[in-house]
């Protein structure tokens, strides 16, 4: 029997856990175990970091952003680091699911890293007053990482885009491989399929899944849902990870948090997707959008905006639709109804987006693809 490569597999965060990072670091080496003999060092912890939480409570005072996270001094050191630990290993492969670890190691074994957003990207969209000095060494980061790794992998078109034309990322050295959806385990096709029949058309349920509530658009959620109510389609939602103030409790079912790797939990997070119509998330910014890969195992079609990842994952009019952030709710509503009312098209997206999850949109689909990448690298 032919010895498996071996990896090392280095992560800011703990891998192990589920939760961590939406889960994708998990998911990743859980993939890769698969194909390599997976040596662990992480969560990282980047060496003197604190010493420059004074700066950043400066700049802080003065309003701007700052995060000593891209520092150089600070990389290198956790370069040196991980360079003691690829000694010890002796690894063929590093893979990292992120960019900012491998920005100053020295490695003759080649390095592959995967991350859903590029730094420009996100200071562009996240960060409202981001410091010069933070710009300037965040950008340098990327730009240094992308040159001296030898592949570099995305979940996005938009991502890759960036990598292209803001640091200069050649084809070649460049992936796209959509990333799956965080479950613990696969939903039984018999359920799917019981439950897209049972889906009434009298009526309609959303469900809308995020933290950040401003972000991904719930106030157009809230504004939809009385849209379809004065419509005359008697519609309900339920919001998954926020708890938003002032809202109708007839009309919305909250639930705060669910820990999908808790059983129980996850029954309940199950019975809110297979009864859910739509999967509604008019994101305004958004790196990737994995709930929509989540939606697409349950057989629920999705509508999202057009922003940062998610156009790579929703296929318009195929399993989902795609919007701009600009839609009023009035828009959503009719297209709702619009669906709603011919129940043979629905039922296409439905079947359509549960395919998509099977064929593209799973761990399984990524791990393949990703240790195909990393074996032709070696």
């Amino acid at each position: 029997m032919t010895a498996r490569p071996n990896l090392l597999f280095l992560s800011l965060w703990d891998a192990s856990n589920r939760n961590a990072e939406s889960g994708y670091a998990f998911s990743m080496r859980k993939q890769l175990q698969k194909q390599f003999a997976v040596t662990d060092f992480f969560p990282l912890q980047i060496p003197g970091e604190r010493f420059l939480y004074p700066l950043r409570a400066a700049y802080k005072a003065i309003g701007q952003y700052y995060h000593p996270m891209r520092e150089p001094v600070l990389l290198k050191s956790l370069a040196r680091k991980i360079e003691s630990q690829v000694r010890l290993s002796k690894p063929d492969v590093i893979f990292v699911p992120s960019s900012i670890p491998l920005t100053y190691v020295e490695a003759r074994c080649p390095t592959v890293y995967a991350t859903d957003q590029l730094f420009c990207d996100f200071v562009d969209t996240y960060i409202a007053a981001a410091a010069g000095r933070f710009r300037e060494l965040g950008n340098m980061q990327e730009k240094r990482a992308i040159d001296r790794v030898t592949r570099a992998t995305f979940p996005s078109e938009w991502a890759a885009s960036s990598a292209r034309q803001r640091y200069g990322a050649p084809d070649e050295k460049v992936a796209v491989i959509p990333w799956g959806a965080n479950l613990p385990k696969p939903i039984p096709e018999e359920i799917v399929q019981a439950a897209i029949s049972s889906r009434p058309f009298n009526r309609c349920e959303l469900v809308f899944v995020g933290r950040d509530w401003a972000r991904k658009g719930g106030d157009a959620l809230v504004a939809t849902v009385e849209e379809l109510n004065k419509a005359g389609l008697p519609a309900k939602a339920t919001i998954i990870g926020s708890d938003p103030p002032d809202i109708d409790r007839k009309q919305f079912d909250v639930f705060p948090f669910i820990n999908k790797g808790k059983p129980s939990h996850f029954a309940q997070f199950t019975s809110i997707m297979l009864r859910a119509h739509f999967l509604f998330l008019p994101s305004r910014a958004e790196a990737y959008g994995q709930a929509f890969c989540e939606a697409a195992a349950f057989g629920v079609p999705s509508i999202g905006s057009t922003v940062g990842g998610i156009p790579t994952i929703i296929r318009e009019n195929e399993t989902g639709f795609l919007r701009p952030t600009t839609t009023p709710p009035s828009e959503y509503s009719e297209l709702i109804r619009t669906v709603l009312a011919d129940p043979a098209r629905y039922a296409r997206l439905a079947q359509q987006a549960r395919e998509d999850y099977l064929q593209r949109l799973n761990w399984d689909t990524f791990g393949e693809q990703l240790n195909g990448t990393l074996m032709a690298s070696i």
